[in-house]
């Protein structure tokens, strides 16, 4: 018996007779690599003229044979007709293909399950549907050519008539070569008996137009990453192209993150900005001046007649796009949940919605449980839209709006096709997409069970919807083709989302979300910690900012910088993330110390009543309206007043805040400065007040009486004047009047004056006398005549 060793294992040698025989092997095999060396050393034609060993050259460029579906004509199969297809068959090995033939396989039996529906149409094996109904040959194939074979089906072959049901078949084309299948086509034949039709489906496509994670330690990164995207082939570019309404497709709905939109227009690349002014101003006011512009592109793809090149319809997401599983998993208060989902808001004057964008819609990322929903509940948004889950139980046919029960009341969602998004999903522009008719056959077998149901159901007006993942990268072609078909269907109807969010909410039992310990966190949400920081940092900020007149002028960056950490990009780059967090929640703390109370030493108020000044400054880039409180520890002192003034830009204010005491003593006062909020902005600071209630009085009394002293004084001062010895008495007036030429008046007397001698000096006056100078401020009054002159001088 012979046994096995691995590869690359060493065999320890045996004392047997064959062991010459082996060196002699290996010493061949020495001498055969080296030739092979010193062959390929060789330079130039040597080394070409070696023939190449089949068995030593790669197995494929691309490693095999393939086929794909080119089309499938008439879109209905209908009794008497001949379906047409036309089939690619490519080369991808290094070694000619011969012999190989197309087998198409058609089953008679009609899908009736969509869930069959899809495990035939992602059935990756090689298996077929029934046996082989054509067998077309192919021609032989080079290595990487490729060759198209058309293959004709009778309908009648098949054994379909009238009397069989409507609807999809299995159908196969298989590569075949000696027996053995080599690639196999999973489509699908639609089968119609005249008049057998059903009643249209409307169906919404969607998909979200959201950016990369902003990082701000990296913003130039991310305008690399945004120019990217919006470049002429990026995938953003490349979305707009596949939501376009034109004149073969109806085109797509779009729900827009307006931060990535404001980030587009104002940076410098002229991709971004070009993209951006594309997008907004897709929507536009009717001819009717009642219509929307979204009722216009509707009108317009559904005749047919006119390109607009525009989205089907835009909604609105929260700014940043939020993570409300994130959000909803930290507790959140009703005002938290509107903060995270306000930050449409905060961008402030950079944005601003364009007419007919009426409809704001959370999406949140994968299957949201109850709390989620709740919290969508909470949010400033028409509807929630659910991706994933809400199935309808028993698979029944179900539109797409509806309201779901939550802790918190009903919540109006909007819940998405799993099929008809897979579908969707798969028209990207990766190398393994579905050729276009494959991907339209799929659509529309599955749009045909949706309108089976419909039917047996006894349902009408049924609307459903579709959606795409964020950072779907479509191939706007492949797009466009898949929706001109569906929409050309007898039994569907591209219609924009906002139709099927004004249909009628259907009361189908859907399956329950997740709820308590069932749900959990999912991959990549931010940790409650985090978000928990980030909204209480919002909620103290969104108080501060009611200081300035527009409070989105003030916090509008900081509220930005507090939002963006919650996206849902951000779940894909978390060590940038909890970078941005502790960033934001930094500079959120840095506006809020703008405003600031000036340290003061004590005072001492001397009076009943009277006026603190209390020195407040302001930091900020915006005038403050604040109000200054005063809280003194003891009753001896009542604060008669808040005043509340507007401090400017920059600048320091003094606030005088009246007061009044009740008694003396020492008072501890804490000032604080309010927002109009009613948030404390600044302090408490302290100092202390000396209260000296009764020292004005006293002061005013011992004033007072000194001055009354003062008064008694002068009086007293002025009777003693009039008692002066100096002064003459009545007595001496009387006898100089008798003697006018008294015993003195000869020596000392002057002589009589004589009128025509010139006028004497002005004699000195006497202190005692009692005239006054003349109040007109005329000439000093000439020497009053002495009682002697004037009786000499008596004509008597």
């Amino acid at each position: 018996m012979t046994t096995s060793r691995p590869s690359g294992a060493v065999a320890a040698p045996a004392p047997t007779p064959a062991r010459p025989a082996r060196r002699l092997a290996a010493l061949l095999l020495l001498a055969v690599l080296l030739v092979t060396g010193a062959l390929v050393a060789l330079p130039g034609p040597a080394a070409s003229a070696a023939p190449s060993s089949p068995g030593l050259a790669p197995a494929a460029r691309d490693g095999e044979a393939t086929v794909e579906l080119v089309s499938s004509t008439p879109t209905l199969a209908t009794p008497g007709s001949t379906v047409t297809l036309e089939a690619r068959v490519t080369n991808g090995t290094d070694r000619p293909l011969d012999g190989a033939a197309l087998d198409l396989g058609v089953s008679w039996r009609p899908l009736t399950s969509r869930e069959d529906l899809s495990a035939w149409a992602e059935d990756d094996g090689t298996s077929t549907a029934g046996r082989s109904q054509e067998h077309e040959p192919v021609d032989r194939l080079a290595p990487g050519d490729s060759a198209q074979v058309t293959i004709r089906l009778d309908v009648d072959a098949l054994g379909l008539s009238a009397e069989n049901p409507w609807g999809p078949r299995e159908m196969s084309v298989a590569l075949t070569r000696g027996g053995s299948t080599l690639d196999v086509v999973h489509t699908f034949l639609l089968f119609a008996p005249e008049g057998d039709a059903p009643d249209p489906v409307s169906v919404s496509v969607a998909a979200p137009v959201t950016g990369p994670a902003v990082d701000p330690l990296d913003p130039d990164g991310y305008d690399l990453e945004l120019a990217t995207a919006t470049a002429a082939d990026g995938r953003l570019s490349r979305l707009l192209d596949a939501a376009a309404v034109t004149g073969s497709s109806p085109g797509m709905s779009l729900a827009v993150d307006p931060a990535l939109v404001t980030a587009a227009a104002g940076t410098d690349d002229d991709d971004s900005r070009a993209w951006a002014t594309r997008l907004t101003g897709a929507p536009a006011a009717g001819d009717d001046g009642d219509a929307t512009g979204t009722d216009t592109a509707s009108s317009t793809s559904t005749s047919g007649t006119t390109a607009t090149g525009e989205p089907a319809d835009v909604a609105v997401l929260p700014g940043y796009d939020p993570d409300l599983a994130a959000v909803a998993h930290a507790e959140p208060s009703r005002a938290d949940v509107a903060a995270a989902t306000g930050g449409e808001a905060a961008l402030g004057s950079a944005w601003q919605r364009p007419e007919g964008w009426d409809l704001t819609v959370a999406w949140p990322e994968g299957r949201p449980d109850a709390a989620t929903l709740a919290a969508g509940r909470e949010a400033s948004v028409d509807q929630v839209v659910v991706a994933d889950g809400l199935a309808p139980s028993d698979g029944a046919a179900a539109s797409a709006r509806t309201a779901v029960d939550t802790p918190s009341g009903k919540v109006p969602a909007l819940v998405a096709d799993a099929g008809l998004s897979s579908d969707f999903a798969a028209l990207t522009d990766d190398d393994d997409a579905p050729s276009a008719a494959e991907a339209s056959t799929r659509v529309l077998a599955d749009a045909a069970l949706i309108a089976l149901q419909q039917q047996e159901s006894g349902q009408q007006d049924l609307h459903v919807l579709a959606t795409l993942p964020r950072g779907w990268s479509p191939d706007p072609s492949l797009v466009g083709t898949v929706l001109g078909a569906l929409h050309d269907a007898s039994w569907a109807d591209v219609v924009p989302l906002s139709e099927t969010v004004a249909a009628p909410a259907s009361r189908v039992p859907r399956d329950d979300p997740a709820r308590g310990e069932r749900a959990g966190r999912s991959k990549g949400e931010l940790a409650r910690s985090s978000v928990r920081r980030l909204l209480d940092s919002h909620r103290d900020l969104a108080a501060f900012s009611t200081v300035a007149s527009d409070p989105v002028e003030l916090s509008g960056d900081a509220d930005q910088a507090l939002v963006a950490p919650l996206s849902v990009a951000a779940r894909t780059e978390p060590d940038a993330r909890d970078r941005a967090v502790d960033l934001a929640v930094e500079r959120s703390d840095t506006l809020q110390q703008g405003i600031s109370v000036a340290d003061r030493s004590n005072v001492t108020l001397v009076s009943d009543t009277g006026k603190l000044p209390v020195t407040v400054s302001n930091e900020l880039p915006v005038d403050a309206t604040v109000t200054v409180v005063l809280r003194p520890d003891a009753s001896r002192l009542v604060v008669e007043s808040r005043p509340t003034v507007v401090v400017p830009a920059g600048t320091s204010s003094n606030v005088h805040v009246p007061v009044r005491a009740i008694g003396s003593g020492d008072v501890g006062l804490q000032v604080e400065v309010l927002a109009p909020s009613g948030t404390v902005v600044a302090g408490p600071t302290s100092f202390s007040l000396r209260v000296r209630a009764g020292w004005e009085t006293a002061g005013t009394a011992v004033v007072a009486a000194l001055v009354a002293l003062l008064f008694l004084g002068g009086i007293w001062r002025t009777v003693r004047r009039g008692r002066s010895s100096a002064r003459t008495t009545g007595e001496g007036v009387a006898a100089a009047a008798a003697d006018p030429q008294g015993p003195d008046a000869a020596a000392d007397g002057p002589a009589p004056e004589d009128p025509g001698d010139p006028p004497p000096d002005r004699p000195q006056r006497d202190p005692h006398d009692d005239d006054t100078p003349d109040p007109g401020g005329g000439s000093t009054p000439a020497a009053r005549t002495s009682p002697a002159q004037a009786t000499e001088t008596d004509p008597s």
